[in-house]
C-alpha cells in the first residue's frame, strides 16, 4: 500500500470512527468545507439518492441527528480497501445500531465510499437497505427533512 493510499485509508477510518463514536465535532474537523454525504439508495427504488447532505453545516446536522436517534452506532466486521489512485476508502460492514428511546434495534448491511481531496473528507457515499431503516418508523430529523 502506497502512503497516498495509507492516509486516505486512515483518514476514513477516522471520520468512521467519529461517525460511529457519535462525534460531530471531531467528524466535522476532517471534512471539507465542501463535503458531501449521500444516502445513496431512496426507499422508493428509484436511481434518486434519498438523502444529499451538502456542506460541513448539513453533514454536520446528520451525524448530530444520528447521534440523537441512537444511544449505540457500532459497525461490525469491518473490511476497509482503498483505491489504487489513494483518493478513495471503502468499508464494508455490518451495523449494530441502538435506540433505547424508541426500543429499537436496528441492524443493517453498509458499504461506506469515502472520498479525500488535500487532507480532507470531500465525499460520503452510504449504501444501506433502506427499507430496513424505514421499518424502523423513526422520523425524519430536521436536517434529514432538509436533505430530501
Amino acid at each position: 500500500m502506497t502512503n497516498t493510499q495509507l492516509t486516505a485509508l486512515q483518514l476514513a477510518q477516522q471520520f468512521m470512527n467519529a461517525f460511529a463514536g457519535r462525534d460531530p465535532e471531531a467528524a466535522t474537523a476532517l471534512l471539507a468545507e465542501d463535503a458531501t454525504l449521500t444516502i445513496a439508495l431512496g426507499i422508493d427504488g428509484s436511481p434518486a439518492p434519498w438523502y444529499v447532505f451538502e456542506g460541513q453545516t448539513q453533514v454536520r446536522g446528520y451525524i448530530e441527528a444520528v447521534a440523537a436517534k441512537f444511544d449505540r452506532v457500532a459497525f461490525l466486521d469491518q473490511e476497509w480497501h482503498a483505491s489504487l489512485d489513494g483518493r478513495t476508502a471503502f468499508m464494508e460492514a455490518r451495523g449494530d445500531i441502538l435506540s433505547s428511546a424508541e426500543g429499537l434495534e436496528y441492524r443493517n448491511v453498509y458499504v461506506f465510499k469515502v472520498e479525500v481531496s488535500e487532507g480532507l473528507v470531500a465525499r460520503v457515499t452510504e449504501y444501506a437497505n433502506p427499507v430496513t431503516y424505514a421499518n424502523l418508523g423513526i422520523k425524519d430529523s430536521e436536517a434529514e427533512a432538509a436533505a430530501r
